[in-house]
């Protein structure tokens, strides 16, 4: 486990994690951990899965950490190498010692692990803001990457809706809704989010002040110079944008996408419908 992260006050750090800890029990899955080295500070990283399958980079959410991916491992592991970064800067167990100012540094980031891992290429995929930093990563060095997903990825083919600009760009106040509510907010109705997510999320609301740069909206121009074949799903009921808007925009300016609506899902759409989400993934990326 990584040092602990100077983001979260020090009486904090064990209940968060504590709290990281209990929802890395839901992966049902064996995995390992290992802290690398970059320019920016010390990444911690969970992987899980056998080397001899083909890697899998995931880009967790803002605030979540590599542990959202709960509900996607086990299915994922049984084809792909996962490997599943704390990104910088954000929270996790990562630890940032030089703060990430622009793009490229989130680019210089992900290259070195990669190079520290020895993977000269892999496939890679992002949820929200993970999102924004695997398009980000694609338009730079698509050599690096094989196929890409993106669920509902951040900004990147849209602008934020307002009200979603709005909290993200405010700082925390006391009467913030509950980990629990926001949650539910961000999904479509009826989901009913683990309690031990829910537990992490609250301690990260309670405690957590991450230094990120804002996500933005791509270019036509950049969208338009993205190689790798990419699958963009978007949930019917997403928060954070009109999701028809981008599915068309992304349509229209990647040269090799394909995309679809999950029906009755919103912004978390990996954890409301991972069956879905993971049956999709799972087909894109072994096709020829």
């Amino acid at each position: 486990m990584a040092e602990k992260n100077q983001f979260i006050p020090r009486e904090a750090q064990e209940e968060y994690l504590q709290a990281y800890l209990n929802v890395m029990k839901l992966w049902k899955v064996e995995y390992q951990s290992l802290e690398v080295e970059t320019s920016f500070g010390t990444t911690h990283i969970n992987f899980c899965g056998s080397k001899d399958n083909p890697p899998l980079l995931l880009l967790h959410a803002a605030s979540v950490s590599s542990a959202e991916w709960y509900a996607n491992v086990k299915e994922l592991s049984k084809d792909f190498y996962l490997i599943a970064p704390d990104t910088i800067g954000d929270c996790g167990w990562s630890r940032c010692h030089a703060e990430m100012e622009n793009r490229d540094h989130y680019n210089q980031w992900l290259v070195e692990i990669m190079d520290h891992l020895h993977l000269e290429k892999s496939h890679i995929m992002g949820h929200s803001y993970g999102g924004w930093l695997a398009l980000n990563l694609a338009i730079s060095h698509p050599e690096k990457l094989d196929k890409m997903v993106l669920l509902a990825p951040a900004a990147s083919l849209a602008p934020f809706n307002l009200i979603i600009k709005m909290a993200l760009k405010m700082p925390r106040l006391p009467l913030m809704p509950s980990a629990e509510k926001t949650l539910k907010m961000m999904a479509a109705k009826d989901f009913e989010p683990p309690i031990e997510f829910v537990e992490l999320m609250d301690v990260v609301n309670r405690h957590f002040k991450p230094k990120m740069v804002f996500p933005t909206v791509y270019s036509d121009q950049e969208l338009q110079n993205i190689k790798n074949p990419t699958l963009l799903l978007m949930g019917d009921q997403e928060k954070i944008y009109p999701p028809l808007k981008a599915v068309k925009r992304a349509r229209k300016f990647i040269p090799n996408i394909k995309s679809e609506i999950i029906i009755d899902a919103g912004h978390i759409l990996n954890m409301e419908k991972p069956e879905e989400v993971n049956s999709r993934v799972i087909k894109f990326l072994k096709s020829e």
